[in-house]
């Protein structure tokens, strides 16, 4: 298994962390907009890494990127697991809240083991919507209508739907972007118990600075290239947000904090 490229903030050699998704070089181009560019990034197993960035800085490219859903134009991505084994947690859930599906259902269309659903919770795949459920702290809105869910609800159920996977990697965007102050403090401590108790890898993308600063192991500043990855202390420093006119945040992310 190749190792990961040495950056700031990595492991120690001594105890080294293996290698699940490595960007070396690589870059996305849509005709003559550039919107992704040598990029060098190893996300190590039990990382908790959160990317940050200006608006059209890239980010959510470089999640498709990860996901393996955009291919690059320049350089190569690399896999050290099926990219099956990758779990996806959108920002927002795009439906028709009135149409009358219950969390159960929701969970049940989009468990991969349902195969074609005929409506209903199967008998085959009950036990695992339940354990997803409990492990994302849900289990009290299985059977409400999704429509009716509160935002940290639905963050909850979205995470549970991606864990069905069984996945190895989680990745999220902007997972506190919907819901308020306290239900950002209790999805933090979700997401560290399933990186600690699960095993899972994060990478996240967030607007929330108090969120990256208080789950991230690692943090990767993005704007097109990547232009800080390290420890959040060194990369969330006022030198590199305040003096470095590429890394600028613009002070959206502290206003997001005051709202």
């Amino acid at each position: 298994m190749h190792s990961g490229v040495p950056t700031s903030g990595s492991r120690s050699s001594s105890n080294p962390k293996p290698t699940l998704i490595r960007a070396s070089g690589a870059g996305v181009r849509y005709g003559t907009y550039q919107a992704l560019r040598n990029i060098d990034l190893t996300i190590l197993q039990g990382d908790r890494l959160a990317v940050i960035g200006p608006n059209g800085a890239g980010k959510t490219t470089l999640l498709r990127l990860l996901l393996g859903l955009e291919s690059p134009s320049e350089g190569s991505v690399f896999w050290s697991e099926p990219r099956s084994q990758i779990g996806y947690v959108p920002q927002r859930l795009d439906f028709d809240a009135s149409f009358p599906l219950t969390v159960e259902e929701f969970l049940a269309v989009n468990n991969p083991k349902s195969g074609i659903w005929l409506g209903g919770v199967p008998r085959k795949i009950k036990k695992d919507i339940t354990i997803a459920l409990a492990k994302t702290g849900a289990s009290e809105v299985k059977r409400q209508l999704i429509g009716t869910l509160s935002g940290g609800q639905l963050q909850r159920t979205l995470i549970a739907s991606a864990l069905l996977q069984n996945p190895k990697v989680l990745i999220l965007d902007e997972p506190s972007a919907s819901i308020d102050k306290q239900g950002a403090k209790d999805l933090q401590k979700l997401l560290f118990d399933l990186n600690k108790s699960e095993r899972i890898t994060l990478v996240f993308v967030s607007h929330d600075l108090h969120l990256v600063s208080e789950l991230a192991n690692r943090v990767a500043c993005l704007n097109v290239n990547l232009c800080g990855l390290g420890e959040p202390a060194e990369v969330l420093g006022s030198h590199i947000l305040g003096h470095n006119p590429t890394v600028q945040i613009h002070n959206q992310f502290e206003q997001r904090e005051k709202v």
